[in-house]
């Protein structure tokens, strides 16, 4: 059975959106099979961003992402759609936004989803924040902030994105060793442990905590300094 038309002209609605996203979609087959993008592709892209459908926008977003650091030119209109009223049209730019790549104009808006109301969302922009790695220090002290509140998923994933930041991240984990929380100090020693050789500047707040009262963060300590002591070389092995 045919979508009911409601017709704008002589053209069906539903007939024009399907139009819009075919032709969409054989821009990110072409991008998946290797073909070069075009400036005039992503422009299409990002101008889809704002159609009235939130399926295209959502597909549009998806594309975007393929389209890798090429999509740049697209940016202030994935900026747009990570606000977008749609849960999946804003995972769909978030997840766009971090594959430009190390591209400092988009961690406002990618640390800012990290708090969105939906899980799926909070979840995608931690996830790309970690997939940054170094790129991602500037939104460190935001990472922090969020790292004892929300979602226990979110902040799961927000701690691996530290982890993956790596030594921009060191001093702000350092400093909640002496944290009045245990669960905080006990997550912070963890972190360290993730990030190896790197975080080496935690080294005398972590071996104050193998002195600590309680046995669970006293061995995550221990654990923690062994990671951070060996080489380079067998961390990553």
């Amino acid at each position: 059975m045919l979508p009911r038309a409601e017709t704008t002209g002589n053209t069906p609605d539903w007939l024009v959106k399907r139009r819009r996203l075919d032709a969409i979609l054989r821009m990110q087959a072409a991008i998946l099979m290797g073909e070069p993008a075009t400036q005039d592709a992503v422009r299409v892209l990002a101008d889809a961003l704002s159609d009235s459908d939130i399926e295209v926008r959502e597909v549009a977003a998806a594309a975007l992402a393929d389209f890798g650091p090429d999509a740049e030119l697209a940016l202030p209109k994935l900026l747009t759609a990570a606000g977008d009223e749609s849960s999946l049209v804003r995972r769909r730019a978030v997840r766009a936004l971090g594959c430009l790549g190390s591209c400092e104009d988009a961690l406002p808006a990618l640390v800012a989803a990290t708090d969105d109301p939906d899980p799926g969302v909070s979840l995608q922009a931690a996830a790309t924040l970690g997939d940054l790695g170094a790129a991602a220090a500037p939104a460190v002290p935001a990472l922090m902030a969020l790292l004892w509140t929300g979602d226990v998923r979110v902040r799961a994933v927000i701690g691996v994105a530290l982890a993956r930041i790596g030594e921009a991240a060191v001093p702000a984990l350092a400093q909640s060793l002496r944290h009045p929380s245990v669960d905080v100090r006990l997550k912070a020693t963890q972190i360290l442990a993730k990030i190896g050789p790197e975080a080496n500047l935690a080294i005398p707040a972590l071996e104050h905590l193998t002195r600590s009262s309680d046995p669970t963060l006293r061995d995550a300590a221990v654990d923690a300094l062994q990671h951070i002591r060996q080489s380079p070389l067998s961390h990553q092995i």
